[in-house]
C-alpha cells in the first residue's frame, strides 16, 4: 500500500509500506482524511525519538470506512463509516485503575507507537471504532479528536455556564476549544490571544468575546480591565511553543497573574520551552494549575455536537490536500503559515 511515512527527522514522504493484518479483535480501515496535529509535527521534528521508530506511518486523527472485520468483532462491519480513539491503554497501572486512562504509565497511541492513519490502510481495535454519521462530511472526520480534545480541557478547567473564560493560543487546539466553549458551555465572557490576524479574526467567527493579538495590547492588562480587576475564572494555555513579543512573559505566567482568587489555570500545550512564574501570586490566590493530556472517552459527545451542526469545523480545516503532497504539508505546518489552522491529507490520492 502507499502511505506517507517518516523515514528521518524532517523526512517524510510518500513510500510502499506492506498492507496490516488484523487480529480477531481489530477491523482493518481504509482512512479517508488524516489530520496533521501538532503532535505529528513535534515527531516530524525529531522530538520524540523515545517512542518513535523510524520508519513510521503517523496520523492518530482520522475516520474512514472499513474494509474487514476480524472474527470476533461485533457491532460493526465492512462499509461503515467510522473514526478511531487512538489511545491504548493498559487499564491495569494505578492511572487507569482510578480511571485517568488517558495518563496510563504505558500510553500507546495508534500513530505514534504504532502505524496509523497516514496509510492506506491500517489496523484498529474494534472497541476503539466510533461509528461516523452521514451528516458528518468525511473530511471533517480528523475534527471529532480535536473537539473531543476540547470537551476534555474544558471539563479538566471545571468550566460552568456564566464563567469569564481566556483561551491564550488560537491555534488548531485553542480554537477547537473555543468551539467547544461558545456552543456547549455557554461562557459569560470569552477571551482568546494570539499573534496571527487571521486566527483572531476566526475566533471571533466562532463566537469569542474578545480576540486580543499580543503585539498590539498586554493580554494581562486587558484581561483585569474586562473583569474590573478581579479575574477570570478558568485560563487555558493552548500556545505550547511560544513566540512572545519584547517585554512579555510566558503564556503560563501570563495566566497566574490574569486567574482570579481560587481560579483554574490548564496548561494543554506541549511546548519545549521552561517557562518561569512568580509562585507566590499562585499561591496567594490560592489558585489551581490543572495538566490536560488527550482524551477521555470524549469521542461521541464531539460527534453528537458536529452531527447537529453545533460546531463549525469548515471554519478551522484550512487546507485539503493530497497524500501525494504529504511533504510540502508538513513544510507548510512546520513553517507556522499565519493563514493556516488544521491540514487534513486525502489519503486515497495518491
Amino acid at each position: 500500500m502507499k502511505a506517507g511515512i517518516l523515514y528521518n527527522d524532517k523526512d517524510i514522504r510518500v513510500g510502499e509500506a506492506s498492507e496490516p493484518k488484523i487480529e480477531p479483535d481489530e477491523v482493518l480501515i481504509q482512512p479517508a482524511f488524516t489530520g496533521i496535529c501538532g503532535t505529528d509535527l513535534h515527531v516530524f521534528l525529531g522530538e520524540f525519538h523515545n517512542r518513535v521508530r523510524y520508519p513510521a506511518i503517523l496520523g492518530h486523527e482520522f475516520g474512514g470506512t472499513i474494509v474487514d472485520v476480524g472474527a470476533d468483532v461485533q457491532g460493526f462491519k465492512a462499509g461503515d463509516r467510522v473514526v478511531v480513539d487512538p489511545i491504548i491503554s493498559c487499564h491495569s497501572c494505578p492511572a487507569c485503575l482510578t480511571s485517568h486512562i488517558n495518563a496510563c504509565s504505558t500510553l500507546k497511541l495508534l500513530g505514534i507507537d504504532m502505524d496509523g492513519g497516514l496509510g492506506q490502510y491500517v489496523a484498529a481495535p474494534a472497541s476503539h471504532l466510533f461509528q461516523l454519521p452521514e451528516s458528518i462530511p468525511m473530511q471533517y472526520a480528523p475534527m471529532v479528536e480535536m473537539f473531543g480534545l476540547g470537551h476534555h480541557i474544558l471539563q479538566r478547567g471545571q468550566v460552568q455556564p456564566g464563567e469569564t473564560v481566556v483561551i491564550l493560543g488560537a491555534g488548531k487546539l485553542g480554537l477547537s476549544i473555543l468551539d467547544v466553549l461558545c456552543h456547549s458551555v455557554t461562557p459569560g465572557l470569552t477571551i482568546i490571544t494570539d499573534l496571527q490576524p487571521f486566527r483572531l479574526e476566526t475566533a471571533k467567527k466562532l463566537g469569542a468575546n474578545y480576540a486580543f493579538n499580543i503585539r498590539e495590547i498586554d493580554p494581562v492588562e486587558q484581561v483585569l480591565a474586562l473583569t474590573d480587576g478581579i479575574g477570570a475564572d478558568c485560563v487555558i494555555e493552548a500556545v505550547g511553543h511560544y513566540h512572545l513579543p519584547p517585554g512579555q512573559e510566558a503564556p503560563l505566567a501570563q495566566a497566574v497573574k490574569m486567574i482570579r482568587s481560587g481560579g483554574r489555570i490548564v496548561t494543554a500545550g506541549l511546548g519545549e520551552q521552561l517557562s518561569a512564574l512568580h509562585f507566590k501570586t499562585l499561591v496567594l490566590k490560592e489558585a489551581q494549575i490543572i495538566a490536560s493530556r488527550v482524551t477521555r472517552g470524549e469521542f461521541p459527545r464531539a460527534i453528537r455536537m458536529l452531527a447537529n451542526g453545533l460546531l463549525h469545523p469548515e471554519l478551522l480545516v484550512t487546507d485539503q490536500v493530497p497524500l501525494a503532497e504529504i511533504t510540502a504539508a508538513f513544510d507548510q505546518v512546520s513553517q507556522e503559515d499565519p493563514e493556516t489552522i488544521k491540514v487534513v491529507l486525502d489519503i486515497q490520492q495518491v
